[in-house]
């Protein structure tokens, strides 16, 4: 199975947002993200470094919207300031999975 290590954690590339434009999906990402409790984040001092996060990410060819976290079984946005937990549940049909 593809996965990314980063920080210590280990996040396996489950899909992405399906959108009309850019601003759609960024708005559906954001729609049922929990901001306060990321998995790794800027204000917890863990190091996190989206654009650094997305460069591996990339290399691997492997870059995606949603990530899914094996050891917590939670999906995971990579944003700006985080790694926000998304509840991929509440918006299964606005989410194409990655095969």
């Amino acid at each position: 199975m593809a996965q990314i290590e980063y920080l210590g954690h280990t996040l396996v590339p489950y899909g992405n947002i399906i959108g009309k434009d850019k601003e759609t999906r960024f708005q559906r990402l954001m729609w049922r993200t929990d901001t306060l409790t990321p998995l790794l984040s800027k204000n917890k001092g863990d190091n996190w470094d989206y654009y650094k996060f997305y460069k591996i990410a990339e290399s691997a060819k492997m870059s995606v919207d949603i990530y899914y976290h094996p050891k917590s079984d939670s999906y995971y946005v990579p944003i700006e300031n985080g790694l926000c937990r998304i509840d991929v549940n509440a918006q299964r049909k606005y989410i194409k999975v990655s095969r």
